[in-house]
């Protein structure tokens, strides 16, 4: 038991800081320019959202999970981590998730955005993920070439969602599809607070706003 107490978090990361920037580098210089194309997915989602239209928002949510379950965890980060691959497959089980909750979302007919504090916080979380991620890595981070983008790196594709999520889904199909974006928020920040790196609680903070604010919506719901 006393050994346990002797370990520090950065002893489960099975690699340095420097090949950890590095293999983001290689990521974003060899799949150039899908950025460009994934991001713009993601705001269409964002938007479709904003409209009301459940089912073709949630379906534009699954592919940035199989891109970056596919490309970053189960082809570049199991180089370095053992359990890269149960992320991966844990994000093409989200992919599935999401296009099962899209395909029983009922009607695609839009209706006028909502108002409410919970979809400016959404909207605000998916904005930030989606167009300002990228940034934070060249004002505060490694640099641009290391920069993450959703569809690509797991941490934007997660915030974003949880964002677009909070807009246009309640109850347990809200908390059932955000649990494993939740979970890799959580893995994310502890990854990046292990290697010292500047940002690394915004997928925790994230995930905590989105999720404190499902909490009180419904508290306020059953209130009524």
């Amino acid at each position: 038991m006393n050994g346990w107490q002797t370990y520090r978090l950065e002893d489960f990361i099975p690699f340095t800081p420097d090949i950890y920037w590095r293999l983001l580098e290689r990521i974003n210089e060899t799949f150039w320019p899908l950025h460009i194309l994934a991001v713009a997915i993601g705001l269409a989602a964002l938007l479709l959202a904003l409209r009301g239209n459940k089912r073709i928002a949630l379906a534009l949510l699954a592919p940035a999970w199989l891109t970056s379950g596919i490309i970053f965890h189960l082809t570049y980060y199991a180089e370095l981590n053992w359990a890269a691959p149960w992320f991966g497959w844990a994000f093409i089980a989200q992919t599935a998730l999401l296009l099962a909750v899209a395909f029983f979302a009922g009607s695609i007919k839009t209706r006028e955005p909502s108002r409410g504090l919970s979809t400016w916080i959404g909207t605000t979380v998916a904005m930030v993920s989606l167009l300002g991620y990228p940034l934070i890595s060249t004002t505060i981070g490694p640099g641009l070439s290391h920069a993450e983008t959703y569809g690509l790196h797991p941490d934007p594709t997660a915030i974003a969602t949880v964002g677009v999520l909070l807009i246009i889904l309640r109850g347990p199909t809200l908390w059932l599809t955000m649990l494993i974006p939740i979970l890799w928020c959580v893995i994310g920040s502890l990854t990046l607070i292990a290697m010292d790196a500047t940002g690394a609680l915004i997928p925790l903070a994230a995930v905590t706003i989105i999720a404190g604010t499902s909490v009180a919506r419904s508290i306020k719901s059953a209130a009524k």
